[in-house]
């Protein structure tokens, strides 16, 4: 589960809601950007600047008259307001604006979700949308469109492997609760997991390619993928820094490298020392010499109780190996926790200080979706992030052996 309030793919474009967790799903916000913008009396106040001329978007909405438009600046956390309009009886629309520098933003169409773009004080940029049954399709015209179209280019490689995950998804429901069925649900995860590995492959790929400007920005910091690597934050910062080193964007991807290159792999993980279900603390460095699988979970988290069972597999597969697992918990009732742990037989270690997406762990990890793991080696280096299904047993095979 994500913890960010600005789930921008979870909840229109992208697929981790799927096999994650995160705080939209856990009701402490709401997440569907329709309703909470109706909710929103006040705009908040943007990062826009006031300086001569400005840009303009305007275009056409097929088939839709006097359908109500509005464009927002997308923020690390909110969405801000810059302007709305209405179409006009042939679907005609105009949106103004100004801003110092580029900036993205979601064009909101009434009842769906919109498209993305990107648009600096320069930018003149003509829209020609058409809502169908499969989504909206758009064209992008004028000048200052580049990052207007690789952001399309982006959602369209996306939606093409969600189409595929939904599928996936649907098959699994329709699965008898029988042996059979537990076997071909099996497998079907393991499609799954591949499908979700060939995403997260295609779109690093994507953006590594870029030379230069805030694309790769973009992907790591919206949550386009759950767990960017090193080098693709190190490819971010630095194409940011050729585009524009004074940018918002470059500040941001600046300050954010540096908080998470101390999570990338190869780094050392920090300590953890929290109270075991018996009230004992246990202490993480106290596995020194074991590989460890830092198990970030909840007992409200259903991809977190999904992925036990294969956890847990794994665990009895390996433990005799040198293979330990620390389970760390989100929890905040230690009913719920020890129930979860019982019920799901889970005979590794555990440890919570019930404080939920507050929990010291989570926030000395920058942990902001669960389930999410880190598995370290003997001296307590960071091997790999995000492992699970076949990722993490083909690691642990690599370590420890078949």
């Amino acid at each position: 589960m994500q913890k960010k309030f600005f789930g921008l793919f979870l909840i229109t474009t992208f697929c981790l809601s799927t096999y994650s967790c995160n705080k939209l799903n856990a009701g402490d916000i709401q997440s569907n950007i329709s309703d909470w913008v109706k909710e929103i009396t006040t705009p908040n106040k943007s990062t826009l600047v006031k300086i001569e001329n400005g840009f303009v978007v305007s275009g056409n909405l097929k088939n839709k008259p006097n359908h109500l438009i509005r464009f927002w600046e997308m923020m690390a956390d909110q969405l801000v307001f810059i302007d709305s309009a209405r179409t006009d009886k042939s679907g005609n629309f105009k949106l103004k604006g100004n801003t110092k520098e580029l900036i993205f933003c979601h064009l909101q169409l009434e009842n769906e979700s919109g498209i993305y773009m990107a648009v600096d004080n320069n930018s003149k940029l003509q829209i020609q949308l058409d809502v169908t049954e499969n989504g909206i399709n758009y064209t992008v015209d004028g000048n200052e469109t580049d990052d207007s179209k690789l952001l399309k280019e982006l959602i369209g490689l996306n939606t093409s492997y969600a189409y595929r995950i939904k599928l996936i998804e649907n098959q699994a429901k329709t699965l008898p609760n029988t042996q059979e069925g537990y076997t071909m649900g099996m497998n079907l995860q393991n499609q799954y997991y591949s499908l979700i590995a060939e995403r997260e492959q295609k779109i690093k790929q994507f953006s590594l390619t870029q030379k230069t400007g805030f694309i790769p920005y973009f992907i790591v910091s919206y949550g386009v993928l759950q767990n960017p690597d090193i080098d693709l934050y190190t490819h971010a910062v630095d194409c940011a820094q050729k585009a524009d080193k004074s940018s918002k964007y470059t500040q941001a991807i600046e300050q954010k490298y540096a908080i998470e290159s101390r999570f990338m792999i190869g780094g050392e993980a920090p300590n953890i020392k929290l109270k075991q279900p018996d009230g004992v603390e246990k202490d993480l460095y106290s596995l020194r010499g074991k590989v460890v699988l830092i198990d970030f979970w909840a007992s409200w988290c259903g991809p977190c109780r999904r992925e036990n069972p294969n956890v847990r597999k794994l665990y009895s597969r390996f433990k005799n190996k040198g293979f330990e697992i620390y389970g760390v918990s989100l929890d905040q009732d230690a009913n719920r926790w020890k129930g979860a742990i019982a019920a799901d037989s889970l005979s590794w270690y555990h440890v919570s200080d019930l404080g939920g997406w507050q929990s010291s762990a989570a926030t000395l990890y920058q942990v902001h979706s669960i389930p999410q793991t880190f598995l370290i080696d003997k001296n307590g280096r960071i091997l790999g992030k995000g492992l699970r299904g076949e990722q993490l047993e083909a690691k642990l095979e690599e370590i420890l052996g078949k």
